[in-house]
Parts: C-alpha cells; structure tokens; sequence
C-alpha cells in the first residue's frame, strides 16, 4: 500500500506543479477566460474532463456492471444536442462578447433575470458537484478503511483548490486536459487487467457476459418508452440534456467562451461530443468486463464496484495510479466548477469589474470566492453518504430538474428577445417547478425530465404572453 500511497501523493504534487507554472492569470479576464485565447483542442478536451468527473469513471461502469450498455444511447443524443449549441447558442455569445453565458440575458432581458439563473446556476452547480465530490471519496475511504468520508473529501478538496485558486481557467484547462488523458488510460489499463487476469480474449469475455448487459438498440416501443434507456429517449433526452449543459451551463460554455474566435468554439464543442461517446464506451464496457472479474458479486451501492476492483483485484504500483486516476476525474470536475462558480459570482452578482477597482484588488476578490465556493463544496460532499442509487443518475437527475426551464429561457432569448422579463421567468420558474414535482412524486424516467421542463417552459411564457396582450388590447 505504501507505493500506492506514494504513487498518489507524487501525481497531486505534479498536477499542482503543472498547474501554477501554466497560469498567465493577470487579470479577471485572465483569471476567468484564460486571456480568450486558448486553442479549441484543449478547450475540447478540458470540456470532456470537467463534464466527465468521478461518477463518469466509477458510477458507468458500475452503470453497467448492473444494468448494462444502455447508457450508450444517451450518449448519441449528447452529439446532437452539442451540434445544435454550435451553431444556435454559440455565434450569440460571441457577437455579444460576453464573458458569462448570464451575461447574455441581460443584453436580451435586463437585469433581474441573468441575476436568477446565476443564482440557480450556483445552487445546481454546489448539490451536483458536491455528489461528484462524494463519489471520489468512496475509494479513497475504502483504501482508508473508514466508513466516514469527510477526511477523503477534505483530502481531494485541497488538493484541487491549490492551482485552481492560483491559476485560474487556463491551469484548469491544461490539468484537464492532463487528467483526460490519465483516467481514459487507466480505463483501458483495467480492461487488458481483466484479461490478463482471466486468461480470456476480448471475446471470450464478451460471451461470458450475460446478453441483457451488452448494449443493443433499443427503441422504446415496447412499453418502456419513459421508463428506461432506450433509442428515442437517449436521443431526445441526451440532446436536450446535452443543449442545456454544453449551451446555457456555465461550467461547461466557459470553455467554448475561452477560446479565440466563435469557429474554434464551435470545434471545441462538436469534437467534445464526438470524443465523450467513444468515452462512455470505453467505461460501459469495463463494467461488462468486471462482471467476469469479479465473478457477478453483489454490490449494495454499483459505485464501489470498480473502486473495490482496484482495491483487491490490481498490482500495488499500478493500483496507486488506477485511483490517482479516480482522483484525476474528480478533479477535473471540481476545479473546472470552483472556477465557474467563482467567475460568474464575480461577474453576474458582484460585478467587481463595474467597481473601479484595479487588477490586483479583482484578482484578490476573486481568489477569495474561489476559496469560499471550494469550502462549500467539501461540506456539502461531507454531508451525503446515505444513498444507494447510482451516483452519476443523481447527480443527472438533480441538473436535469433546472436545466429544461433554463434551456426554455434560452431558446425564448434567442428567437424572440423582445419578450419581457414576467413572461420568461414566469415559464421558466413553472417548468423547474413541474419537473421538480415530476421527479419526487412521478415514476418519469431522467432523460425526459429536460425536454419537459423546456416544453412546459416554452408553452406557459407562450400562454403568459398571450394574457398579457389580451389584457393590454383596447
């Protein structure tokens, strides 16, 4: 175990090297944006990274492991939900040179609605990064031997705090870009582990499989059309998740923000889809090959089920590097969020920049945010522990409940921002509302959550914009 130890503390330590030598952070617009003149290959990469966080490399297999390939299909619908940000949401951020996606309602609203969203932007942002935060903690415990998870999360909380804090959106995106390249290998490692170890082909594993596990096309027809992974909702449901996250989530548009014209966005963002579906592959079809592995044990929660793999399953040395790439996973998402929360934070509530002060006092408030947001994090990563459901479905659905009213906003911004501030907030407020009644008393499956609450967003500014005019008209 002392090697694994080693292997662990030696990658934090480089990464966080690594991290503060890359910063060129001057100035907010540094510090935030990287300057906007980060190339769109690693801004696509950096996207992949921070979308793809612990519960990606251990909750998809696990995915898998119990329920099979099926999430597979969301995946496809990612790719056109990222197309349809190219060329919809994109070209509008840019021509209105803003620095934060909320910035752009106030140039087609006003005021009161980019401050809202912010606002419900942070509190989505703070439950589900705080499930992702957990998520590293289970293998972290498990290698402890403890069943309490605020050290480990105390552990990886400052552990990622260090460049984030120091260097800002460009050290995140070059540690991203780092860290994709480590958890994918780790990946791949313990797929030719579990070969080596069962003395099977590629093949021979896959016979092995049950056949309900291994991915098929599915397309809903059959009665489960709501209730499972299936063609139509993967395709429907994954590009509405995909449009809301990659198109009016600042987490991830940051990035598409930071690079240096609305071409090479438009790159960034259609080869990040491209590159998270061969991805979600790669950790769908570990979880099929650790049910050989592990000889089909059962699990109480899918998520310690690659962790505990690694933890008896893989040779000390190579084991130290499989969790620093769990680590690296977590990290990537978590440092990516500090940043976004803290930029638009500073930039759509605080507005430091319409302050008067100078570089060096924005740079230190900054920081200061940054500081406050990764302690709020870690409590609220401390204070789960209780659930047995799949983590990355959580974490999901818990951003889907938001996300269709929001995306519901942005469609309404972007063909009609002649709209009024009560219509589009009056929709939007109703369609979080319905999806969040959906999912505590409904049986609806996640997928749908996002293209319902963009539905019901658009219908009720509709129905709220016809009263209106019939109440105004003579």
């Amino acid at each position: 175990m002392t090697i694994d130890i080693f292997v662990i503390a030696f990658y934090l330590i480089v990464i966080n090297v690594i991290g503060m030598k890359s910063s060129r952070a001057g100035n907010m617009q540094d510090y935030f944006l990287g300057g906007r003149d980060v190339s769109w290959g690693l801004a696509s990469l950096s996207i992949v990274a921070t979308e793809t966080s612990t519960l990606t490399f251990i909750s998809i297999p696990g995915l898998a492991y119990v329920s099979g390939t099926g999430f597979l299909h969301i995946a496809l619908g990612y790719i056109l939900g990222r197309i349809f940000v190219a060329f919809f949401l994109l070209p509008a951020y840019f021509s209105g040179n803003a620095r934060t996606v909320y910035e752009y309602l106030q140039q087609q609203f006003g005021e009161l609605p980019r401050k809202i969203i912010s606002v419900i932007f942070h509190i989505t942002r703070l439950l589900a990064d705080g499930i992702r935060l957990f998520a590293t903690a289970i293998p972290l415990a498990m290698m402890m031997n403890t069943e309490s998870y605020w050290v480990p999360v105390m552990i990886i909380g400052a552990s990622t705090f260090l460049y984030t804090y120091y260097g800002g959106i460009r050290s995140v995106i070059v540690v991203d870009t780092i860290q994709f390249f480590l958890y994918l290998t780790c990946a791949a490692a313990g797929i030719l582990l579990v070969m080596k170890s069962t003395g099977l082909s590629f093949a021979g594993i896959l016979q092995l499989a049950p056949a309900e596990r291994l991915f098929s096309f599915s397309w809903g027809l059959s009665g489960n059309l709501f209730t499972s992974y299936n063609l139509i909702s993967g395709l429907i449901g994954g590009a509405f998740l995909s449009i809301a996250s990659h198109g009016t989530d600042h987490l991830i548009v940051q990035r598409a923000l930071s690079c240096r014209n609305v071409s090479a966005a438009r790159k960034a963002m259609i080869w990040s889809g491209i590159t998270a579906f061969f991805q979600f592959g790669i950790f769908l079809l570990l979880g099929i090959f650790l049910i050989t592995a592990l000889g089909g044990k059962k699990f109480s929660r899918p998520d310690e089920i690659f962790p505990f793999y690694i933890l008896h399953h893989v040779p000390h040395g190579l084991r130290g590097l499989m969790l620093a790439g769990i680590f690296a996973a977590a990290m990537s998402s978590l440092s990516s969020s500090i940043n976004s929360l803290s930029a638009s934070t500073a930039i759509d509530i605080l507005k430091l920049d319409t302050r008067g002060f100078d570089d060096a006092k924005q740079m230190r408030f900054s920081r200061g945010i940054a500081l406050i947001w990764t302690l709020v994090l870690v409590a609220i990563a401390s204070l789960l522990g209780s659930t047995t459901s799949p983590l990355v479905e959580l974490g999901l659905a818990i951003t889907s409940i938001t996300y269709g009213g929001v995306l519901g906003l942005f469609i309404i911004a972007r063909l009609f921002p002649a709209t009024s501030d009560g219509v589009v907030l009056g929709g939007m407020l109703t369609g979080i509302v319905t999806v969040a009644a959906v999912f505590r008393f409904g049986s609806l499956f996640w997928p749908w959550f996002v293209p319902l609450g963009c539905l019901v967003t658009l219908l009720t500014s509709l129905i709220i914009f016809c009263i209106f005019k019939l109440i105004k008209s003579p």
